[in-house]
């Protein structure tokens, strides 16, 4: 159906930039750091993840306490209009004197392994904090069964510039030490800034197909994989007609939402009441989540996330043997998942009235009430004294 096997996507031009980087780097080693924080995302490029929303609700604290804050957005229009949006806080990394600008910074905050500016021991004189994208429930960096020897030397090498990994919860820091091949002392447990905006957006296209107040609306996000394609509705019973007809007599909407790396044509999939959710359509889904009234996935973090909502989720592993084998989980599969598989096409619209009783509770999975901001601006007063 369509191919994603390139799961080394974007290393090669990574490597390079990390020599560029480090070589450029070496020209600011000494001097004062300007009391400055230089958040970014993925390649520079996305405005989503922890650091996002960190941004988005704590700008004013940090700049209260003094720091300058901007977010590194490196496509022109996408910069413009977030500029309208939330003022002039969002930066390029091209050219000699934004990247200056960057690496005389204090601090810096990352949701990826990805750093404003590439390079080796980038936190010399530097605060920075690698918030993470998600909980960490299959394998990441190091642990990551499917990483080639390439990419765990990457990770190795960036783990040279980074001061703090944060951890959900005190249940996952001693497994985020390992998958980053760090030491205990460097894993901050924190809150993750992306919960606190769970609730935050409306999106009127979502909300478009809400027909009424009884209608449901699922989001079904399946994960990637790194050996072979997603499999959509795999179910033995899955006919996309009778699918429709079911999910309209039931007043029900699935939105399938593939990972935004990995986003394919699913117009064999589509039709009235099941709707291809892209990036394009909402960049973040985060702040969206609320809007759904059941959750749909297999091996996706972003349950953990839904779960706090105190919403429906259902599971639909069916190749979890394969996914463990070259992939694999930070804990076990089944201790961190509840209620039965979604085992045929009937089962989904059932979404709302099932699967609801956690085996675990969701303040294992995440910190529930403290501000994860709060441990980060210990770390900024403790650099800047």
């Amino acid at each position: 159906m369509w191919s994603i096997s390139n799961k080394n996507k974007f290393l090669i031009q990574r490597f390079i930039d990390a020599a560029s980087g480090f070589i450029l780097s070496l020209f600011f080693i000494f001097g004062k750091r300007q009391k400055r924080i230089i958040f970014n995302s993925t390649v520079n490029k996305d405005f989503t993840f922890n650091s996002k929303y960190l941004f988005i609700n704590e700008k004013d604290n940090f700049e209260k306490a003094g720091y300058e804050v901007k977010f590194i957005i490196n496509d022109f229009k996408r910069r413009e209009q977030l500029k309208e949006i939330y003022g002039d806080y969002f930066i390029s990394s091209k050219g000699l004197k934004q990247k200056k600008y960057i690496l005389n910074a204090s601090c810096w905050i990352m949701s990826t392994m990805d750093a404003p500016i590439t390079g080796l021991f980038m936190n010399h004189s530097r605060l920075v904090i690698q918030l993470g994208h998600g909980t960490p429930i299959k394998n990441i960096g190091l642990m990551d069964q499917s990483a080639s020897l390439l990419k765990k030397l990457y990770y190795r090498m960036m783990s040279t510039n980074i001061t703090y990994y944060l951890s959900p919860s005190e249940f996952f820091a001693e497994y985020i030490g390992k998958a980053f091949g760090v030491k205990q002392n460097q894993v901050l447990i924190a809150r993750q800034p992306r919960l606190d905006s769970m609730s935050s957006g409306k999106s009127e296209f979502i909300e478009s197909f809400r027909k009424n107040k009884e209608t449901k609306l699922i989001l079904y996000t399946p994960t990637w994989r790194p050996y072979s394609d997603v499999k959509l509705f795999p179910f033995p019973d899955y006919n996309k007609e009778t699918l429709e007809k079911t999910l309209k007599e039931e007043n029900t909407v699935i939105f399938l939402r593939l990972h935004p790396k990995f986003e394919v044509n699913l117009s064999e999939y589509l039709n009235d009441n099941v709707i291809n959710l892209d990036s394009s359509k909402a960049e973040d889904i985060t702040e969206h989540l609320d809007q759904f009234d059941a959750l749909l996935t297999d091996y996706s973090s972003i349950y953990c996330d839904f779960a706090m909502l105190n919403k429906p989720v259902g599971f639909v592993p069916y190749d979890l043997k394969e996914y463990e084998e070259n992939v694999g989980f930070s804990h076990d599969y089944k201790e961190l998942t509840w209620g039965g598989d979604i085992k045929k096409t009937s089962d989904i619209v059932k979404l709302s009235n099932i699967y609801t009783k956690k085996k675990v509770h969701v303040s294992t999975i995440n910190k529930l009430n403290e501000n994860g901001a709060y441990s980060i601006l210990t770390e900024l007063v403790k650099v800047s004294s």
